[in-house]
């Protein structure tokens, strides 16, 4: 053979007939990938990173589509050698499970029942604990004043966190301009929900106070320990639940972010550019069975982020035939060999410019055109031109062309590979779980982070996951949609069949009582205590300002302002007028206590209150009074308040 010189390629070995393929054996080391391959995947996407500068973008992942040369040189103690496809080299794997369900479902379940399949007991009880530590924590650090919401904090309980859950899912059903429209008493935005189950104010510290771990154990080398306990708790309900039938696709999805975040990513492929990514495998129907948080490039064991990815996912489902797809980030030879050695299939599409692969992958095709080469691993790589060129890889498929049964515009047969048909139909997977998930979502704007990701675990994963065992039980006549299914668990969690006194018609001024606010008008005015000096009610002025005019209303509105049948606030008065039955402080604790008289009480009050009066009209309602004394006033017997007193 002629002694040609080929540079970092190594010359055939003059032993290989000319029957057979020329097989080329590379020797480069591996290389990083490029953005710039001859094909790509219309169903994967490139991720994009801006500089490190941006403290708000994590470290681009172009780095993780490194192929390390260890996993390389394990599997390539040998050249790879390439022949025609014929099959022989391929595994036949059968796939030797039930899928289905793992546990007893009764029929008559209601949608709660199979929401807490996934979102079960000790998840709510985990939410409660960590919610009333992380007040405890935070309060205890803080110095409150008295008009701080915080200090109006109580502990929650796993009801008001159904509860809490479940205003999460109506507001994804119900969209408002914002958190505090869903408590309008606006005509535009009034409703009959929000304030039957909770006030704003509790609703919104829950939210402030809403955690899924200890604040103050915080491990070096867990980025995302915030989610941490909650996400092992939901994937092992994931699994629990179903047997994946054969097919299963890895694919990543997005959680809408944008505030600041180490390991944020930025994939313009994607509706939400921004946020935290998640990978998932789902099974054809959008069943998750698991999921990974990305928390920033780290490579383990001189593994690639792909291939550890996939192996990480897989792992418990191995050994038993099933068929793994991926777009082409995470398609690769030593993927492909490390799933055969587990007698599981691959199929994915494939990067060109993936090092040892076949020359095949450069050729020029016509349209409709199929080649192929197949290792002696059993690896089929393949080349299909359709519309652009598709590079695949699978380790159970030919490069046979079969009918599809449908027809183009010209009424044509359209014909396509086995190996994209199965590709198709297993990737949907993870399209539509996203899909179904993106129907009323109830992730809402926020500064956490957590509070996203565990909003889309437990309130979209999850829900999705409960709606597609639910439609499984059901005849086909008896399906429903998502939206339906989301408006069944509101109902049930919220309890809103039981609000019984929620009324339909609207309130008018016969029904319900106007509540006016009466309060003093402030000045800069001090007196010798230096103490504001209140004057006059702003709203009897005002009142009265309409009727007699400013003169007659400011002789008339006094600093103390008592209207007939209110009830006036006690923080409010400053005035020492009596009012016509009786004196001012007997009247305002009478009417404050009536609802809690003739129960044997007792009523504990300053000396602005007390006197003989009170005393004697809240004994005859079985009440006591116990409270101190001026002892100016004119019904104190004069022999006690007079007499004066020696130090013991």
């Amino acid at each position: 053979m002629a002694s040609s010189s080929r540079p970092k390629r190594q010359r055939i070995n003059d032993c290989i007939n000319d029957d057979e393929i020329v097989n080329e054996l590379f020797c480069d080391e591996l290389s990083d990938f490029s953005y710039l391959s001859e094909i790509d995947d219309s169903d994967a996407d490139r991720d994009y990173f801006p500089s490190e500068s941006d403290n708000s973008v994590a470290d681009s992942t172009n780095t993780k589509n490194n192929q390390d040369s260890n996993i390389e040189n394990n599997h390539n103690a040998f050249a790879t050698v390439w022949f025609d496809v014929s099959g022989t080299y391929q595994k036949p794997l059968i796939f030797n499970k039930t899928p289905g369900f793992k546990i007893d479902i009764p029929d008559n379940s209601s949608a709660l029942n199979y929401f807490k399949l996934f979102c079960s007991t000790d998840i709510f009880e985990l939410m409660v604990v960590e919610t009333n530590r992380n007040a405890e924590q935070f309060l205890s650090k803080s110095r409150l004043t008295k008009s701080s919401r915080f200090s109006k904090w109580s502990p929650t309980t796993v009801d008001e966190i159904e509860k809490f859950m479940g205003l999460l899912l109506w507001f994804g059903l119900v969209q408002m301009p914002s958190l505090k429209s869903y408590w309008s008493t606006k005509i535009r935005y009034k409703n009959n929900v929000a304030p039957k189950i909770m006030s704003r104010n509790r609703f919104e510290l829950l939210l402030r106070f809403w955690r899924f771990a200890d604040n103050e154990e915080t491990p070096d080398n867990d980025r995302i320990y915030e989610v941490h306990d909650l996400l092992e708790r939901v994937v092992k309900n994931y699994k629990n639940v179903m047997e994946p039938d054969e097919y299963l696709a890895i694919d990543e999805s997005m959680v809408p972010f944008r505030g600041r975040l180490k390991f944020k990513q930025y994939i313009p492929g994607k509706a939400h550019k921004y946020g935290v990514k998640l990978f998932k495998i789902c099974d054809k129907n959008g069943y998750t069975y698991d999921l990974q948080v990305y928390a920033g490039k780290n490579q383990v064991d001189g593994k690639s982020l792909a291939f550890r990815v996939v192996m990480e996912l897989i792992r418990p489902y191995l050994n038993v035939g099933r068929t793994v797809v991926t777009d082409n980030f995470y398609t690769s030879m030593p993927l492909a060999r490390e799933l055969l050695k587990n007698n599981t299939h691959l199929v994915g599409t494939l990067r060109t410019n993936h090092v040892k692969l076949p020359e095949v992958l450069k050729t020029k095709l016509k349209n409709g055109q199929i080649i192929g080469k197949e290792s002696t691993d059993g690896v089929v790589v393949a080349k299909w031109h359709d519309k652009r060129d598709v590079a695949m890889l699978s380790t159970k498929h030919g490069i046979e062309i079969i009918d599809t049964g449908k027809k183009n515009r010209n009424n044509e047969p359209i014909l396509k590979p086995q190996i994209i048909i199965d590709y198709n139909s297993g990737k949907t997977g993870i399209d539509l779980s996203d899909q179904i998930s993106s129907y009323s979502s109830p992730i809402r704007k926020s500064i956490r982070w957590y509070h996203k990701v565990a909003t889309e675990i437990l309130l979209s994963t999850s829900v999705v996951n409960a709606f597609i065992v639910y439609n499984m039980k059901k005849l086909p006549n008896e399906k429903i949609s998502i939206t339906k299914f989301r408006e069944m668990l509101v109902d049930e969690l919220l309890e809103l069949d039981h609000l019984t006194n929620i009324s339909e018609e609207p309130s008018t001024s016969n029904n319900k009582r106007k509540r006016v606010k009466h309060v003093f008008e402030e000045s800069v005015e001090r007196d010798n205590r230096n103490r504001k000096i209140r004057k006059r009610c702003l709203h009897c002025y005002s009142h009265k300002t309409t009727a007699l005019g400013s003169k007659s209303a400011a002789l008339e509105t006094k600093k103390l302002c008592i209207p007939p049948n209110y009830t006036i606030c006690i923080k409010v008065y400053a005035g020492k007028e009596a009012a016509p039955h009786g004196s001012v402080g007997t009247n305002i604790v009478l009417e404050l206590a009536e609802p809690f008289l003739n129960f044997g009480r007792t009523m504990i009050v300053d000396n602005w209150y007390p006197s003989i009066e009170l005393a004697e009209q809240l004994g005859e309602q079985n009440t006591y009074l116990i409270g101190t004394l001026r002892s100016n006033r004119r019904s104190n017997p004069k022999e006690i308040v007079k007499r004066k007193l020696k130090k013991r």
